[in-house]
């Protein structure tokens, strides 16, 4: 059995610019998704998906693994979400279980990686999401 924590940043944000790379609390913001992916005992593997070889290089040098570059059509605006995880499983067939960390998510605990591999087991499922409510209000 094979655990990838797969970290998906594309180089082409437009909000802001080169956000994955970019200083959160003096280090790029990918990191802290590396950090907290290779403390837990759950994960064998920490990869990044992408398209950009200086976020390859970045992820690199915080021990993530770039076993491939994902191709610039699977990191577009139009892109699916879904495409990256897909196009990793493809290019990882010995992987058997996946956590997706969004690295726009930099504020994540260990407790939270390893509470949702336990509510996995405790009841018996094959797949579960995290949700945190948002306190913006949408217009």
């Amino acid at each position: 059995m094979s655990t990838i924590a797969l970290i998906p940043a594309r180089g082409g944000s437009k909000g802001i610019s080169r956000k994955n790379i970019k200083n959160f609390c003096s280090r790029p913001l990918i990191y802290w998704s590396i950090k907290i992916a290779l403390e837990s005992d759950f994960i064998d593997r920490v990869i990044v998906s992408t398209e950009d070889y200086e976020i390859a290089e970045i992820a690199k040098s915080f021990n993530a693994e770039i076993p491939f570059m994902r191709p610039y059509n699977l990191s577009t605006d139009e892109a699916p979400g879904i495409d990256p995880v897909i196009h990793a499983l493809e290019n990882l067939p010995e992987v058997t279980d996946l956590l997706l960390l969004q690295p726009t998510s930099p504020l994540r605990r260990i407790q939270d990686i390893e509470g949702i591999f336990k509510a996995r087991s405790d009841n018996s499922s094959n797949s579960a999401v995290s949700v945190t409510k948002s306190s913006k209000i949408s217009k």
